[in-house]
């Protein structure tokens, strides 16, 4: 199944490309289209589902510890304040759940357990039900934190 998943054709909106892994697909498809979801945009209630994902989402940090049931994922540049107040634009994952709901996160743990699960559980739509996971912290041996998603 892995394997499949990892040579999702254009249908995806993942062009097959056996140099390129999964997720720099991914990331290669953010650049050039601006956006990456797991559901048609070709409609208007994939387009309103992607509006409000990358417009109305709320925090991941913010439901720590919280079960949420995934339904589709969107990859697309958000923005983020640093320390020091400088806006800066980086790659955002907005997960939807079976309520509509979306959740954003631009942590880079978070980011790459978003392309895992869908590397090795397939695109959202093939699901017979949502997928429940939760955003989880651990420290690194460097002291640093890291948020990752951990699938129930």
């Amino acid at each position: 199944m892995a394997d499949e998943i990892m040579m999702m054709d254009s249908e995806q909106g993942i062009a097959k490309n056996d140099d390129m892994t999964f997720s720099e697909r991914i990331i290669r498809h953010v650049r050039e289209e601006g956006f990456f979801s797991t559901f048609p945009t070709d409609n208007i209630e994939g387009q309103k589902l992607l509006y409000k994902a990358t417009n109305a989402s709320k925090l991941l940090r913010d439901f720590m510890e919280t079960p949420l049931a995934v339904t589709a994922l969107v990859f697309s540049p958000t923005t983020v304040t640093t320390e020091v107040g400088d806006v800066e634009q980086v790659m955002g994952v907005y997960l939807i759940d079976s309520a509509g709901t979306a959740y954003v996160s631009s942590s880079n743990g978070v980011i790459r357990s978003a392309m895992n699960i869908m590397s090795m559980f397939g695109d959202p739509q093939g699901w017979s039900e949502p997928l429940t996971v939760v955003c989880r912290e651990t420290n690194t041996a460097k002291g640093r934190r890291f948020k990752f998603l951990d699938v129930l």
